[in-house]
């Protein structure tokens, strides 16, 4: 079964595979939880579910039009709500005596926060852990008792109401680990970088504000949340300052071997908007548990200085010992909106030849203050560990040819550990763009050589439907599903030999890479204004750098168009729709044979 929720307030149920006489795709159950969702029915339903396969249930988290977040659970088979729920998340629950953690700040009501963090579960299903962040509320974490059906502990992120910042707005939400401890990181505010309040936009001198950190939070007996660790980098106040969250993407947990490092219990965190990457020794993290360290603007001279794990290598970001900037240029200023690095959730691959690799998706930008996307939109680092020395990160690899727009998290596969493969679904347009509209948006599905980092796939232009941000493909099964404004699956078919991977194709797309695309059904006497409008200024020039428009003249149109929308020249078709780029590329192969043609 494939469980799929939306912001309209629905959640269904449908078969993945066929089974008997139920075809795949037939929907099994189909429920609106959300009658009136809030926001005028668009924020109904935003954070992935989560389910406890032990007792045949799936929690959802959904907003309604009195602003109030209500956490349902459902009977997976049937979809029907179990006894005692919904529970409301209120503000009343939250404020009671004992609940919050930290300090006297109050959960908002009446106020629509985000709750976009993916929910998770403890080892056992007991408690239910929700994020938030968003609005004009400070970031929270609550713990719900799942068998009491209440709300347990809280934790805010600033101890006082008034320093609304920090937000838990990542869509991966929390991790834990296998002892049950908490990791999610917090961000910026981007109303105080609007009001330009500089350093002071983080509070830096209140205790107990945890903003542009990483958290370890571990959870009592009876569902209270206790702070246990924090990491807070060396220049947070300055990246707040300027809204480039830190919490803008989710930690992901990594396990060496046991005596593989002087750390093992590792955390790794990419996916923010400044592109770095960061290692921490998860048990042993280096922050204060009162207050955050003074403002500082050098990763390594003078005191404080960044406390990650840090490569001994100089990075060319600082000039100095620092994270690891992957998706550049490396800014303290730039990086809201257009300009930002990345939001995702990285990827651990643990190679068959003991290798621990992470990868991660984000837009690296052709400047400092540019919005347009270059390479690299995926990369590789890999955690060097030696027995007597602690672990680093390692820049190991890029993608060379894609430029990704917006992709989300990356998805890693494989077999036993070998023939890995990396998905990545790219929204195809810069955040700032509509999702909505006569004609929205496409997204596009790509498949990587874990290994090569060579493509292997993608989709075709316009295959996938209308999509929302942040969003990421299940695989299972030899199967691929995406979820746009329908449930779309790929699956295996006849198999390719492909040196040092193993190759395959999907039934959906073109064989290997380009499109096929019927001339048919595009009109190519539009193809010279469109040309004109978009390739002359360039083609048409003598440079032995770009191919006359001569040379294109009579290439196969599925090459054209793969070019147009995978390689250098996908920025320049950015606005134009599937139609337009075939028209361009059927009208380039036509004009040889009409000039040819006896």
């Amino acid at each position: 079964m494939v469980f799929a929720v939306s912001a309209t307030g629905f959640i269904a149920a449908i078969n993945a595979s066929p089974a008997g006489s139920v075809p795949a795709g037939a929907t099994l159950w189909q429920r609106r939880l959300l009658e009136r969702p809030c926001s005028n029915g668009t924020r109904g339903i935003l954070s992935t579910p989560v389910i406890d396969r032990q007792l045949g249930r799936i929690y959802v988290v959904g907003c309604d039009e009195s602003r109030a977040w209500h956490a349902h659970a459902l009977d997976l088979a049937s979809g029907a709500t179990v006894t005692g729920w919904p529970l409301d998340l209120s503000a009343d629950a939250v404020n009671s005596p004992g609940v919050n953690a930290n300090g006297n700040n109050r959960f908002p009501s009446g106020v629509v926060m985000l709750q976009r963090g993916a929910l998770n579960l403890s080892g056992d299903g007991r408690w239910l852990y929700v994020a938030f962040g968003g609005g004009t509320s400070s970031g929270w974490l609550l713990s719900v008792d799942t068998l009491q059906r209440r709300v347990a502990g809280a934790f805010s992120v600033t101890t006082r109401t008034e320093e609304s910042i920090g937000g838990l707005w990542a869509s991966g939400g929390p991790a834990i680990d296998s002892e049950g401890d908490l990791y999610i990181a917090s961000g910026s505010a981007y109303i105080n970088a609007l009001m330009g309040m500089g350093n002071q936009a983080v509070y830096p001198d209140s205790e107990g504000n945890w903003s542009q950190s990483i958290l370890r939070l571990v959870t009592g007996v009876e569902g209270s949340l206790r702070l246990a660790g924090t990491y807070t980098p060396f220049n947070y106040c300055q990246a707040g300052g300027e809204d480039l969250d830190l919490g803008s993407g989710t930690p992901i947990l990594v396990d060496l071997p046991s005596g593989a490092s002087a750390s093992t219990a590792l955390l790794v965190h990419g996916g923010n908007k400044q592109g770095n990457v960061y290692l921490l020794d998860r048990k042993h993290m280096p922050g204060s548990i009162v207050r955050r360290q003074a403002c500082t603007t050098d990763p390594i001279k003078g005191a404080p200085s960044d406390t990650s794990l840090l490569s001994p290598d100089v990075q060319p970001a600082f000039g100095t010992r620092g994270p690891l900037n992957v998706f550049g240029p490396y800014s303290d200023r730039v990086g809201v909106g257009d300009y930002a690095k990345s939001r995702t959730t990285p990827a651990y691959l643990n190679t068959a030849t003991g290798r621990h690799l992470v990868y991660l998706t984000g837009t690296a930008k052709a400047s400092l203050e540019s919005s347009e996307s270059v390479v690299p939109g995926l990369a590789r680092v890999e955690i060097i560990a030696s027995p007597d020395a602690p672990p680093f990160l390692h820049l190991d690899a890029v993608q060379t040819e894609l430029i990704l727009q917006n992709p989300a998290s990356p998805v890693i596969t494989s077999s036993r550990r070998e023939y890995a493969i990396v998905w990545v679904l790219d929204v195809n347009v810069l955040p700032s763009a509509s999702l909505y509209g006569e004609d929205p948006p496409r997204p596009v599905l790509y498949a990587v050589d874990a290994v090569s980092m060579e493509l292997l796939w993608r989709s075709s232009p316009g295959q996938l439907y209308p999509t929302g941000k942040y969003n990421e493909p299940l695989v299972t099964d030899g199967k691929v599903f995406v979820g746009t404004d329908r449930i779309q699956a790929f699956g295996l078919g006849a198999t390719m030999e492909r040196q040092g991977a193993k190759a395959f194709r999907l039934r959906e797309g073109r064989d290997a890479l380009s499109p096929k695309a019927s001339s048919a059904a595009v009109d190519i006497t539009k193809g010279p204004a469109l040309y004109e409008a978009r390739c002359a200024a360039c083609h048409d020039q003598e440079r032995p750098d770009v191919p006359s428009l001569g040379e294109l003249s009579g290439l196969e149109a599925t090459d054209i168009v793969e070019k147009l929308t995978l390689g250098s020249m996908q920025v320049h078709v950015l606005g134009l729709d599937s139609d337009e780029v075939r028209t361009v590329a059927h009208w380039l192969e036509a004009r040889e044979t009409t000039i040819t043609s006896p």
